[in-house]
């Protein structure tokens, strides 16, 4: 809920009266709250969502505020990147499938991955979404070990280079936005998939 300037002030006010400067700290009777109190699936799908959110929030503020806030660009695709690694893991075992004991940040392998989950599927029935595939499978080819936006520098201490050096950020932004649909639609696709009365529909049966 969006508060007043005076309202912020206030409550700065208040939070440094109270002497506790600790980060994690009890839940204050009617100030907003964070809930931990679920796991599993349900936790790493709101961890996908919400990091596809940062990285479009991100970008719009660097979009509004540019080039003042060209620093912001660095997260927003860290962001960016974990949430689709995140996502193709929690979809592949959406679909059924198995996520490869070795694939740890390689999203090639995790786009393979999700892949054979649609094998036993036909052209019509599959929701393999090869927009969604392509987009991740740019990131990946420029960011393979999910460091890229993370150091400046690789291990050794040499450079991490990113290739092309300009990007569109207007583009970039409305890129993200239209992936971030795309995926929260995509459990629906894979549950339509498996739904024989569907299929029979769309087949005109």
């Amino acid at each position: 809920m969006p508060i007043s300037e005076n309202e912020e002030n206030a409550l700065y006010e208040a939070y440094l009266n109270a002497g506790d400067p600790r980060l994690i700290a009890s839940l204050t009777r009617g100030s907003p709250s964070i809930d931990f109190n679920f796991d599993g699936d349900w936790r790493e799908c709101r961890i996908w969502e919400g990091y596809l959110d940062a990285s479009h929030i991100l970008l719009k503020k660097a979009l509004d505020d540019f080039p003042r806030a060209n620093n912001l660009v660095f997260p927003a695709l860290f962001n960016l990147r974990h949430g689709m690694e995140v996502a193709l893991k929690w979809h592949i075992r959406y679909a059924g499938g198995v996520v490869p004991n070795k694939a740890g940040h390689n999203l090639s392998a995790l786009i393979e991955a999700f892949r054979r989950t649609a094998e036993d599927l036909d052209d019509d029935a599959t929701y393999i979404p090869h927009y969604i595939l392509e987009r991740i499978s740019e990131l990946a080819s420029i960011d393979p070990r999910s460091i890229t936006f993370r150091y400046s520098t690789q291990k050794d201490g040499s450079p991490v280079d990113i290739t092309p050096k300009q990007w569109d950020l207007t583009r970039l932004y409305f890129s993200v936005s239209d992936l971030s649909v795309c995926l929260d639609d995509l459990s629906g696709k894979i549950d339509l998939s498996r739904n024989e009365e569907y299929q029979k529909f769309k087949r005109g049966e």
